[in-house]
């Protein structure tokens, strides 16, 4: 603190802070995926004779890249990868309304109830004032968020790797051996305490 200046205070429980940090660092390294398979439709596209406006896409929003990699597949991929770019058009339905919650969060005001002689806020939820949309969250539905945007990323990678290639700065790990991991090693958060540093 410094003496003289003024500090603007959320109360939201300590907790969510981390976790809304890595919702919104697992959204932007999804938006670095998408954006390299996107960039990979539109050169193949290319040559393969189809003229499209582009040249300015990576300046646009992510809807209306969203909109641009849908119509791509819609066009193009459609005629030679049918099942890949039907299944391409599902992820990006999923992600159209995984970004419109991450939005609330990483844009929206943040309005909670702080209960009287506490310090502890409760029903903490998130809103637009441009929309009145408005999104309840816990710890709960905020680490379900950030799961649902890392699942989403591997799967975009996953299909799109299944009939093209894809280059950059990804780690693809199966959720069942992140759980054999963190359940056999020695780790200070291992659930069994004989399995934490200080024990051995």
């Amino acid at each position: 603190m410094i003496d003289g200046k003024h500090s603007a205070m959320l109360f939201l429980p300590a907790e969510y802070h981390a976790l809304i940090g890595r919702l919104i660092a697992y959204w932007g390294n999804f938006e670095v995926i998408f954006d390299l398979c996107l960039e990979a439709l539109i050169t193949g596209e290319s040559a393969n004779g189809k003229t499209r406006k582009t040249n300015d896409w990576k300046r646009k929003s992510f809807r209306q890249r969203r909109e641009l990699f849908e119509s791509i597949c819609n066009e193009w991929l459609s005629l030679w990868q049918s099942t890949a770019a039907k299944e391409l058009v599902a992820l990006l339905q999923t992600a159209a309304t995984l970004h419109g919650k991450r939005n609330l969060i990483a844009h929206g005001t943040y309005s909670y109830t702080v209960l009287p002689n506490s310090s502890l806020a409760a029903d903490c939820y998130a809103f637009s004032h441009s929309t009145g949309e408005r999104l309840h969250f816990d710890e709960e539905v905020l680490k379900e968020l950030y799961h649902d945007i890392s699942h989403l990323t591997a799967d975009l990678l996953l299909l799109f790797k299944s009939f093209g290639k894809v280059k950059g700065p990804y780690l693809l790990i199966p959720d069942a051996e992140v759980l054999r991991i963190y359940h056999d090693t020695v780790h200070p958060w291992n659930p069994d305490p004989s399995k934490r540093p200080n024990a051995v």
